[in-house]
């Protein structure tokens, strides 16, 4: 339970106006601290659908779906448009940018091992770099 002190209501209750009792399903999900977890749990999905969901599956996985209807409201209050949609999509171009960087230091670093040492040795370390650099080379799907 995320009762702090011995009246004290978690954020659901708080946001609801109403005591918050010992058997409350939100508290251990909302504490009284963290009032802006149940206001963008409660715009997005609302107060019967939680508990219509948390109602519907094991007891085991409450604490998994309420972290995940957390995070999907929170990343929905930070995303309005395109939710977690466009959280994962600004991942992506993170990861593809980094992608990209990478397969040109590779190139950079072989061109250079290259230019110093003239060719790689067969059966080398340069082996290992050039198929590196050619795996690195691969097109993202950016």
């Amino acid at each position: 339970m995320a009762k702090e002190g011995p009246n004290q209501a978690c954020a659901a209750c708080k946001f609801q106006r109403r005591k918050c009792s010992a058997e409350c399903q939100f508290a251990p999900y909302f504490p009284a601290d963290q009032p802006k977890l149940f206001e963008n749990a409660h715009s997005l999905f609302g107060v019967s659908n939680i508990l219509k969901i948390l109602s519907s599956i094991d007891p085991s996985l409450r604490s998994e779906a309420m972290r995940s209807i957390i995070y999907e409201s929170n990343i929905r209050a930070r995303f309005p448009v395109d939710g977690c949609a466009g959280a994962i999509r600004q991942l992506f171009n993170q990861l593809c940018t980094a992608q990209m960087e990478l397969a040109s230091l590779t190139e950079q670093i072989v061109s250079c091992h290259r230019s110093e040492n003239g060719a790689f040795p067969a059966g080398d370390v340069g082996d290992a770099a050039m198929a590196m650099a050619v795996a690195a080379a691969q097109p993202c799907l950016c």
